[in-house]
């Protein structure tokens, strides 16, 4: 994918003639924000859902020892109640040791799943440590969204204030009617009563953004000032689409299950194999009292055994192989399926990102400025003939809501652009990257 990374500012209101007349001085504080990989690294290492992820993983790579390893032998010991008499002596007791084996390559068929099954559970990993990266940037974004609405709503609530001042002086002198006032307070408190709602909602957010880290929900986190967001060739789009096919994690884990799957077949197929046993049997003998001058008199006896088990009963077996064809079908499928399902949300984050590109030059380079002029051609008027104080308000309002809206469209911009790098596993790493 190609890239280029740019810094986007959050925006500022230029000084005008608004703020002459109204004698404001607009300020805007830069804050240095900690980097949010900093937070995603810092949750990779907290998150317990993650940690659940790769201890699971951890987990299966202990079946490998498991399934290469023969079955167990099988030692047993047997005690003549009745000695059996024979030419030696009576046989008295005997200890046997059985060893089976399965048919050939079958051991490294169940090696081979195991594998499969560990690399399934690896990808789940990598997914679920991308979906938690992902999860944290579009909490980052609406962070930074709601502290520049707080801060726009503050200035905002600057200017209503001043024009409350103002409307009051002119109301005591008899300038303008008490409606004026009424109208200019009025957008006062619903400024204020969104201000605060907005304060909740950030603490909200700030809660949500630490349950990922692992933390109090009241420790305090550094909002950005900016949003760092990336530029993509929106005209290469099947490039994209290939490299989130290639690296998707979910993709990842459905092709080593449709690969421990197909292996499963091979299994459920030697399964039905004969088995072999090697086994030997030593044998205690006591001595013939009878004939003491017998040769090899009490001598204990050892024999060897070859066993074969034979899987006479097919139909468990083609069931067992009928079950594992239609697991890998399901497998193929379910892959099919959420390639498709990536390809769309792909293409509708395209969408996504075009439309939220165009809001904010539609806002940032036209709308605010038009109502800007406007704003200060009638505040002009309201100074020189108190006229049309309704209409500024109603400007003023559409103005603080073209400014919300910029916010918004960026903010859509990183998040939109934060999904692309998601499905296309932006945050994956390797066994060797793991830290624990």
């Amino acid at each position: 994918m190609n890239t280029c990374v740019q810094n986007i500012k959050k925006p500022s209101r230029s000084v005008s003639l608004l703020g002459m007349i109204l004698y404001l001085i607009l300020g805007v504080s830069s804050v240095h924000a900690q980097d949010l990989e900093n937070y995603q690294m810092e949750a990779a290492q907290n998150n317990p859902g993650l940690k659940a992820a790769y201890f699971d993983y951890q987990a299966s790579l202990q079946k490998n020892a498991q399934v290469r390893s023969l079955p167990d032998p099988e030692l047993s010991f047997a005690y003549f109640i009745s000695p059996v008499e024979t030419r030696l002596g009576p046989q008295n007791a005997r200890i046997s040791l059985t060893q089976m084996f399965p048919w050939f390559g079958s051991l490294k068929d169940m090696e081979n799943g195991a594998h499969y099954e560990t690399k399934a559970l690896f990808q789940q990993f990598r997914g679920q440590r991308n979906l938690l990266f992902y999860q944290m940037e579009l909490l980052w974004a609406e962070l930074y969204q709601i502290e520049e609405n707080i801060r726009l709503a503050n200035e905002n609530l600057d200017i209503v204030n001043t024009l409350v001042s103002i409307s009051l002086r002119k109301y005591e002198t008899g300038l303008v009617p008490q409606v004026d006032v009424l109208r200019a307070q009025i957008e006062q408190e619903d400024l204020k009563t969104h201000i605060r709602l907005l304060e909740d909602n950030r603490e909200l957010l700030t809660a949500r953004f630490n349950e990922m880290r692992n933390v109090n929900a009241d420790e305090p986190v550094v909002i950005p000032g900016t949003l760092s967001t990336s530029s993509i060739n929106t005209e290469n789009k099947e490039q994209i689409l290939q490299e989130i096919k290639a690296n998707n994690p979910d993709l990842g884990q459905l092709r080593s299950l449709e690969d421990a799957a197909r292996n499963a077949i091979e299994v459920a197929s030697n399964n039905g194999l004969p088995s072999f046993g090697l086994g030997f049997d030593y044998i205690f003998t006591g001595e013939r009292s009878d004939i003491a001058s017998l040769s090899d008199n009490g001598k204990d006896a050892l024999v060897a055994r070859l066993s074969v088990k034979i899987p006479l009963f097919r139909g468990k077996y083609k069931a067992e192989t009928q079950e594992a064809s239609l697991k890998l079908n399901a497998s193929r499928n379910r892959l099919d399926a959420r390639e498709n399902q990536l390809e769309t949300n792909f293409y509708t984050a395209i969408r996504d990102l075009e439309d939220a590109q165009r809001r904010f030059s539609l806002y940032d380079l036209q709308q605010i400025q038009r109502v800007e002029q406007a704003v200060n051609i009638l505040l002009q008027s309201y100074a020189s003939d108190n006229s049309q104080f309704e209409e500024i308000l109603r400007l003023h309002r559409k103005l603080f809501n073209y400014e919300l809206e910029r916010v918004k469209a960026r903010t859509d911009e990183y998040q939109t652009l934060s999904l692309i790098k998601y499905l296309s596993g932006g945050h994956n790493l390797t066994t060797e990257e793991i830290n624990y």
